[in-house]
């Protein structure tokens, strides 16, 4: 089994196309679409570097949690390609809360930005639903506990649907929410000298991703050369030490791993970043102060040998080809590493 990962340019969000080839059929994943604009970008994307290299492929949608910037262009993704889709394969968090919890949700009318952000969060995961009911697609949850339904293609290390439906109860909460204030996490200052000389103090000041990002799936593919790559969307240091404690080993050995959420420093520790210990990091971001983070690039940089770190921000469009000798030649340069 080989495959090609290419990661979409899309600024601060996920659109990722996975083309991987087994017993010599063609499967086109597309992993997250990023935001509803970002769907044109994926679709064109597909049409330019894949359609014409394969024949009647078996194209399935997977989405990591149901943020605008992962779902969003999803959603309209399944509009463009309709009944040619086989599979869906994600969670819906309104399957594990009371009706009682869905209303008090909907109905409420107050001034916190995260409960009202669960408004926003059930009409997409809604919109989704609705549309794999129009085409007749086949839905499968996203969990790790279900490895043997993906038909050895690729693996989830998490959530389990354990952690999944803990961290659900908590961010489907209003007192919770009404409790810890997640919406202004975003307004941090950055001091750009500690960046370069003490960035991994930096990245172990706040590990608080929210429990929602937390719910993000860890993907895992392996390619013929028994190579691993890990696509980890917006997850955090609770959704990894959750992966590994169901058994699931993330200690080295990875060619490629996604950064989480970005290169958001709230997402990793300097632990896990040289836990996990690639060959190299990629990241989905805009290339603002804090996406990638200066501090968690640096800091992989002092504590990983030999560890590159490639952005969209800076490489635009970056693809990974695990097997060049059944995969078509499409031209691309070389990315330059951050």
């Amino acid at each position: 089994m080989d495959f090609i990962i290419d990661f979409i340019s899309v600024k601060n969000a996920d659109a990722i196309i996975v083309w991987l080839k087994k017993d010599n059929i063609d499967y086109v994943f597309f992993i997250d679409g990023g935001k509803a604009a970002n769907s044109k970008d994926v679709i064109d994307h597909y049409n330019l570097y894949i359609k014409e290299n394969v024949n009647n492929p078996t194209l399935i949608i997977i989405n990591s949690h149901p943020h605008s910037d992962h779902l969003y262009g999803l959603i309209e993704i399944v509009d463009y390609f309709g009944k040619d889709i086989s599979h869906a394969v994600y969670n819906d968090p309104m399957k594990y809360i009371s009706n009682e919890r869905k209303q008090e949700i909907l109905d409420y009318y107050g001034d916190d930005q995260d409960v009202n952000y669960l408004h926003g969060v059930f009409n997409r995961v809604k919109l989704l639903n609705d549309q794999c009911q129009k085409y007749n697609i086949n839905r499968l949850d996203a969990f790790s506990d279900l490895n043997d339904k993906y038909s050895g293609l690729f693996r989830i290390l998490g959530p389990s649907k354990k952690f999944y439906k803990e961290k659900v109860d908590f961010f489907t909460s209003v007192e919770n929410l009404n409790k810890y204030d997640y919406s202004k996490k975003g307004n941090s200052f950055v001091n750009e000298e500690d960046e370069n000389l003490k960035p991994c103090v930096i990245v172990d000041q706040e590990n608080d991703a929210s429990p929602e990002n937390l719910t993000s799936t860890i993907i895992e593919f392996t390619d013929s050369s028994n190579k691993k790559y890990l696509l980890t969307a917006d997850c955090g240091i609770d959704s990894f030490e959750s992966a590994e404690a169901n058994g699931f080993n993330l200690n080295g050995g990875f060619e490629l791993a996604q950064l989480p959420h970005h290169g958001s420093r709230r997402n990793v520790s300097a632990y896990w970043l040289h836990r996990i210990s690639p060959n190299y990091y990629v990241v989905s971001a805009e290339g603002t102060t804090k996406h990638p983070r200066r501090a968690v690039i640096n800091c992989i940089k002092r504590n990983i040998n030999n560890c590159n770190v490639y952005s969209t921000h800076k490489s635009g469009t970056l693809s990974i080809t695990t097997n060049r000798a059944i995969f078509p030649v499409r031209g691309w340069g070389n990315a330059e590493g951050l």
